[in-house]
């Protein structure tokens, strides 16, 4: 049994189901319901329309063939365009590929998120208003990195590199290097790091040694100065204590 005998094609509009007219319509109806079954309801809920060329077919033999669609859950519309009509590139033989890019586009919907609240213009300090530089990489032994406000590295910083910032400084990552936030003497800097296994920790004037054999903690942490003491916490998604 020749897979030429029906040929489902697939448009933009739906299903163009192609019929050999050299074929009888016992060996019609045969390919064409096991066509439909090996798909395991790939073509379920698509719509389509039967090209049938110079078949001599009668009415009976048409609702016959809808009628096999119909079963297995496509759904009949004789107002979809043959692929004569229709660019070359909507039939090629990709006809699974086509679809399945169309009912990926019929079921995505634009992601919705609340209007983000504005900055405020009234109440906030100029010392706040720092710029912020973005490191797009992970710091290997001997890179240095030296900035007059906040760092964000979304990577990791290894042992051997160094970043120094007059403002916070926050690693997407592991930080296993040196680090020197508020640089320029402000202590309500702050350092929070995926995981936190510095070499140095320095905040301000106050310089920190992690503990020998210190491990790292299985979730974010941050440390900041507190009475003159800095201190390492967990890191609290709801904001800062």
């Amino acid at each position: 049994m020749s897979a030429d005998v029906i040929n489902i094609k697939g448009t933009k509009n739906g299903l163009v189901i192609m019929i050999d007219p050299n074929k009888d319509f016992e060996e019609l109806k045969n390919t064409l319901k096991t066509k439909i079954e090996s798909s395991r309801g790939f073509f379920k809920g698509a719509k389509f329309t039967f090209h049938l060329g110079k078949h001599n077919l009668t009415d009976e033999n048409t609702k016959e063939l809808e009628a096999i669609c119909c079963q297995h859950g496509l759904i009949v519309d004789n107002g979809i365009a043959w692929p004569s009509q229709v660019p070359a590139k909507e039939h090629i033989s990709k006809t699974p590929e086509i679809l399945r890019e169309k009912a990926m586009s019929d079921k995505v919907r634009p992601l919705m998120r609340e209007a983000s609240p504005s900055i405020p213009t009234v109440g906030v300090l100029e010392s706040d208003k720092k710029p912020c530089l973005f490191v797009n990489k992970s710091l290997r032994s001997g890179q240095r990195i030296k900035f007059d406000g906040n760092v964000f590295v979304f990577g990791d910083i290894n042992p051997g590199s160094e970043v120094t910032a007059n403002g916070d400084i926050v690693v997407m990552g592991s930080l296993r290097g040196v680090v020197h936030a508020g640089a320029n003497g402000n202590n309500d800097a702050i350092i929070m790091a995926y995981k936190l296994n510095p070499i140095q920790l320095r905040i301000g004037s106050v310089i920190s040694r992690p503990p020998e054999n210190n491990s790292a903690s299985r979730y974010p942490e941050i440390a900041r100065i507190r009475e003159g003491q800095m201190l390492i916490d967990p890191y609290l998604t709801h904001g800062l204590k």
